[in-house]
């Protein structure tokens, strides 16, 4: 997604983009679209090399003791794939943690919108 993404007008991306039908925290995790995509560029940024953003989402959540399964969504066979790889994957570095924690606490917690 980039800043002139459009969704269809039965969406919720387009029609509850500031918690007009339902809690904000339903739609972009609460965060503003524009303040979305732009975070998300800078975690693109830390994707490590022969991995994809989703993997590497992935893969983070793996890297937690607590979590036993993820379930995550696919449009096609190349996705599943994809998704089910993450799990072969290595763990992410350490410093790759904390640069993805620093963000979350510098920029993104104090974005995020609703009671959360």
């Amino acid at each position: 997604m980039t800043r002139a993404t459009t969704f269809k007008p039965d969406d919720h991306r387009n029609f509850n983009r500031d918690g007009q039908q339902f809690n904000v925290g339903e739609t972009f995790a609460g965060l503003e679209f524009a303040t979305g995509v732009d975070l998300a560029q800078e975690i693109a940024a830390l994707v490590p090399a022969g991995m994809s953003m989703p993997q590497m989402a992935l893969r983070w959540i793996l890297d937690h003791d607590a979590v036993s399964v993820i379930i995550p969504g696919a449009s096609s066979p190349a996705q599943v794939l994809s998704n089910a790889g993450a799990s072969a994957l290595p763990p992410l570095p350490a410093e790759l943690h904390q640069k993805l924690a620093t963000l979350y606490h510098d920029k993104i917690h104090a974005a995020i919108r609703g009671p959360y």
